[in-house]
């Protein structure tokens, strides 16, 4: 496949709905279609560029590529600060109040699967977390809640480790919540907590909300 065709493939891609940035690399040889790597716009659904992508490529260009040559890529910058912990200002071993801020999700859709990446921040500590799932919106939602998990667990300092029992969107007239449940473990034993959050306009960030939520008014005593 020739340079022309690649820019014609880049230039129909970017046409997309979801899609940012597109961007070809070339197999080994140099000739034909090596891996498709696409920016995603924040708060699409993976699953659907996904299938767009594929159907665009059959139809017009009579390409049947590879679901694994194919990258989806969502990287959002983000600042959104969630209460962990009680409601007096409890201050966390270097003096800082223990209430971690959503910095960034990066999210990398390939094939059958998906890794996410969440770091979260406390004062002028950061710590990410990451986590691979399945390429489901599901598995999606999933990813990016244990990563936070991960995330806490080392801001944290290892005192406490963390598994997620369930995701799962609600629905309420017009409205949608994350429900998120969890399993604590610490040297004190276990707990199951839960935790919710709305969703406003990305399910993902809300997944993460409510991962932190779920933790809210129990750490306190591991950060105090």
């Amino acid at each position: 496949m020739s340079v022309t065709d690649h820019r014609e493939i880049v230039a129909a891609l970017r046409e997309l709905p979801g899609v940012a940035d597109a961007e070809v690399q070339p197999d080994a040889a140099g000739e034909g279609l090596g891996v498709l790597r696409l920016g995603l716009q924040p708060g699409v659904d993976e699953v659907e560029v996904a299938s767009a992508v594929g159907r665009l490529l059959r139809e017009r260009f009579g390409l049947g590529v590879d679901a694994d040559r194919v990258q989806l890529v969502e990287d959002m910058e983000a600042t959104e600060e969630v209460n962990v912990g009680p409601e007096i200002p409890e201050q966390a071993p270097d003096g800082t109040r223990f209430r971690p801020a959503i910095r960034r999700m990066h999210i990398v859709s390939s094939g059958l699967s998906v890794s996410a990446d969440v770091t979260l921040a406390v004062g002028d500590r950061t710590a990410v977390g990451h986590s691979d799932g399945t390429a489901t919106r599901s598995g999606v939602q999933r990813a990016v809640a244990t990563a936070t998990l991960r995330a806490v667990e080392e801001l944290l300092g290892g005192q406490a480790r963390f598994e997620l029992d369930l995701v799962e969107v609600a629905s309420t007239g017009r409205d949608r919540t994350v429900l998120v449940a969890v399993t604590m473990l610490t040297g004190s034993g276990s707990e199951r907590l839960t935790g919710a959050a709305a969703v406003r306009e990305d399910v993902r960030q809300a997944a993460i909300r409510a991962t932190l939520d779920a933790l809210n008014r129990r750490v306190e005593h591991l950060v105090g």
